[in-house]
């Protein structure tokens, strides 16, 4: 059965719910999360929700191939609501009344069936992208340095990443491509995801297949605290030409990261999508979300009220929470997915940016 709130979705904008009265709620051991109108907001009345609602469609029809006690993580109000397969049936089974590309009645949609709640203080967001590099399937002169896929052995897999920088998994685990520099590997692991560009002209999708198991280390936080970068400078660009500027130390820097990103080809995937995150869908530029899945669960919807790093303008917009990131942690922080390409890299490498959440907590079912 398919529940209705009042009446069909042609109609949401003049049946929305009323604000109810609702209590502040508290992340266990985090920040306190206090509902608001959508009115609330910033740039509520300008976001393409259709855009939204598309990205929200896509983890609907993940969600539904799953058993409804499916844990999708969070804690606390948030696991409650929204933190297995099952609770999100009703929101997915709405979402199908709104038509393509209808923004107002996409706008309607998530304002009659879901509670906008705030999360208290200034929240850190980060951006991420698909970087490409060119590489090779085979060992090439040009390159050399392995990508791994995930190896069978659980002892093999945990190996930190100076071991297998000592070739400690060669011919013990499946090589997915090899890039031309320690640095391109690293780069390109940090992202999750990317494309290499073949000698013979074609692009070769690579995504995350599990990781090392060992902790994670932002390397940026080491070069400031060297003094080789100043805290206003760290970002994905002046990381990378730092470490191929000093190949003497670069190594020894990565090295003290020692969480390893397996990654392993993709097949065919459209250009204009992104490598499948964490929720098992492909990211959308803009409107996927990585979250720290210990606190958030993957599937929710989320407002992010932050600017653009290179122009400082308002970057406000509906996300969807598909994907979780080793560097991501606690309800205060996320990382927007830009796509690929260079446009994707200017942005994304320099999104260090403060701004506010809003996780939309769908309603509960009626009863009857």
């Amino acid at each position: 059965m398919r529940w209705r709130w009042c009446w069909p979705i042609l109609v949401l904008a003049g049946c929305a719910q009323p604000q109810p009265s609702l209590p502040v709620q508290t992340f266990p051991g985090g920040p306190s999360a206090t509902p608001v109108a959508f009115s609330a907001l910033p740039g509520w009345a300008n976001d393409d929700t259709a855009a939204a609602l598309a990205t929200f469609v896509r983890s609907c029809k993940a969600l539904a191939r799953m058993p409804p006690d499916q844990s999708l993580g969070g804690a606390g109000f948030a696991q409650q609501t929204g933190g297995q397969a099952g609770l999100w049936l009703n929101a997915c089974n709405g979402a199908r009344d709104v038509a393509p590309g209808d923004t107002p009645a996409a706008q309607a949609y998530f304002e009659t069936y879901f509670i906008p709640y705030e999360i208290a203080g200034d929240a850190l967001i980060t951006g991420y992208f698909e970087p490409e590099y060119r590489g090779s399937e085979d060992y090439e002169r040009e390159y050399t340095v392995p990508l791994y896929a995930k190896p069978d052995d659980p002892a093999l897999a945990n190996l930190p990443r100076a071991a297998i920088d000592e070739h400690a998994l060669y011919r013990a685990a499946p090589v997915t491509a090899y890039v031309h520099s320690h640095v391109d590997a690293f780069m390109l692991q940090i992202q999750g995801s990317g494309r290499i560009l073949l000698p013979d002209g074609n692009t070769l999708r690579v995504g995350f297949d599990g990781q090392n198991g060992q902790p994670y280390t932002p390397i940026g936080r080491i070069l400031v605290q060297d003094g080789d970068l100043a805290p206003d400078d760290v970002s994905f660009q002046s990381i990378s030409a730092w470490l191929k500027a000093h190949p003497g130390r670069a190594r020894g820097i990565m090295e003290q990261n020692a969480r390893y990103v397996y990654l392993r080809p993709l097949g065919d995937l459209p250009n204009d999508e992104g490598a499948p995150g964490a929720l098992g869908v492909p990211l959308t530029a803009g409107r996927s979300l990585a979250v720290d899945p210990a606190v958030i669960p993957l599937g929710m919807p989320i407002f992010v009220a932050t600017t653009n790093p290179l122009t400082q303008a308002p970057l406000d917009r509906l996300t969807i929470a598909q994907d979780t990131g080793g560097g991501i942690h606690g309800a205060g922080a996320a990382d927007l997915f830009f796509g690929a390409g260079h446009a994707a890299e200017a942005i994304a490498g320099r999104m260090q940016q403060q701004g506010q959440l809003y996780i939309l907590i769908p309603r509960p079912t009626p009863a009857g």
